[in-house]
């Protein structure tokens, strides 16, 4: 187990921080020969030398189907191309669903979507367009777990300009799943004996070795990338200037865990994060009551890209 363990830490570091990626060809294929799908929508027919990278959060759907990434969020970067990137098995044949219980969720999805596959493939590619020199401002912009995939990418590529994520949760995503768990009301002994299943589930994951997993249509790759990151170790290794966003009214996250890793974080001289946090925003990025955020928080990146890129 200390073996596999070491090797996956090998592969992790291996996997974030690439050393080079030629430029000779935009190669679309990952080591395994299967195809990386993305999407690079033009602003107009003039050349941009902008590039806005939206990165989705975890659910199991083609990006090209998500509305608020592509009508609302593509707009925090005027003028800029929008570059997003499917995940591992997943196509845009895959019909747009909310439910979170779909049938018809790819196997290759299952067996092999990760926060570090995820990371491995916006990495190859936008190094590859980096080299083309087209791009002089790259600009990241996830949500949820796509937070996360972009505090690894910003943390890993000379070439992020800045980066942005969005009700990323706490230092500890077993935190937030237990956060999660509290907050849909259930009894307290009902909470927990949830929780001790749970936490019985998280630590096998962490240390029994690589298993069969089929737990809210995620792997075991994905479970383990999720359970062993630690986001104040990430987020300490960022170097260009990053907006950390999240809502005070989100039940799907540890929200106290995202006010004390944003405090330890200043605490440990990290100037170039800014935090803000937005009262009565949930993780949809709306009111409880239904009125949407999301004009507001544009407008807010907007402005910060402006004082800390676009000046």
């Amino acid at each position: 187990m200390k073996q596999y363990k070491s090797a996956l830490a090998g592969f992790f570091i291996a996997v974030l921080c690439p050393l080079t990626v030629s430029a000779a060809q935009l190669d679309l294929k990952r080591p395994d020969n299967s195809e990386i799908t993305f999407h690079l929508n033009h602003h107009d027919q003039n050349v941009s030398d902008k590039l806005l990278v939206l990165i989705q959060g975890s659910d199991c759907n083609s990006v090209v189907h998500n509305a608020l990434i592509n009508e609302q969020f593509s707009q925090v970067l005027p003028g800029a191309d929008v570059l997003t990137i499917e995940k591992y098995g997943i196509t845009s044949q895959l019909p747009w669903d909310t439910t979170g219980e779909r049938t018809d969720c790819p196997a290759a999805y299952m067996e092999n979507d990760s926060l570090l596959q995820r990371t491995s493939d916006y990495l190859q590619v936008i190094n590859q367009l980096k080299e083309s020199n087209q791009y002089e401002t790259i600009v990241l912009l996830g949500g949820s777990e796509g937070a996360v995939v972009a505090n690894m990418i910003a943390a890993c590529s000379v070439n992020i300009s800045a980066s942005i994520s969005l009700n990323g949760g706490g230092r500890f995503f077993k935190d937030d799943v237990l956060a999660n768990m509290k907050s849909a009301g259930m009894p307290e002994a009902s909470y927990q004996q949830a929780k001790q299943g749970f936490t019985a589930f998280a630590q096998k994951v962490l240390e029994a070795g690589p298993f069969p997993v089929s737990q809210s249509l995620h792997g075991y790759n994905w479970w383990y990338a999720m359970l062993s990151t630690d986001q104040l170790s990430l987020m300490k290794s960022i170097e260009g200037p990053a907006l950390v966003i999240w809502g005070t009214a989100d039940t799907n996250v540890d929200v106290a865990g995202a006010t004390s890793l944003a405090k330890a974080l200043k605490e440990g001289g990290k100037t170039n994060i800014t935090f803000r946090s937005y009262e009565g925003m949930n993780h949809r990025v709306q009111q409880n009551d239904g009125t949407t955020m999301v004009p507001q928080i544009i407008s807010d990146i907007q402005a910060w890209l402006e004082d800390e890129v676009t000046r």
